[in-house]
């Protein structure tokens, strides 16, 4: 066999090797163990963009809708809303970081 058909043969398989393995995967149906974690860190963000004076708001609070996710068992789906009011609040921290010397230009 030439070494490019045996290449060909090995990549195919590997492929199909990890197809496999992937399908076989059960779906996360997230855990509370998880979701306690992501809710702590959520607020500890949320408050240190709150102490930065640069909270984001939005129409929608986040911490809460994970909050009632979570007592409607829906842990995954909890987690993923925590995890992204951790971001938000981490990224409104970089942002008053970036920006603490930002201000109105001196008038000319």
């Amino acid at each position: 066999m030439k070494p490019s058909a045996m290449f060909k043969t090995l990549t195919i398989a590997a492929a199909l090797a990890l197809l496999a393995a992937c399908a076989s995967t059960p779906e996360s149906t997230g855990s509370a163990d998880a979701y306690d974690k992501a809710l702590s860190e959520a607020k500890t963000a949320q408050a240190a963009a709150k102490k930065a004076n640069n909270q984001w708001f939005y129409k929608e609070d986040l911490v809460k809708q994970a909050e009632t996710a979570a007592a409607a068992g829906d842990y995954a789906k909890a987690t993923k809303l925590a995890e992204k009011a951790k971001f938000q609040g981490d990224m409104a921290v970089k942002q008053a970081a970036e920006q603490k010397n930002a201000g109105p230009y001196p008038a000319r």
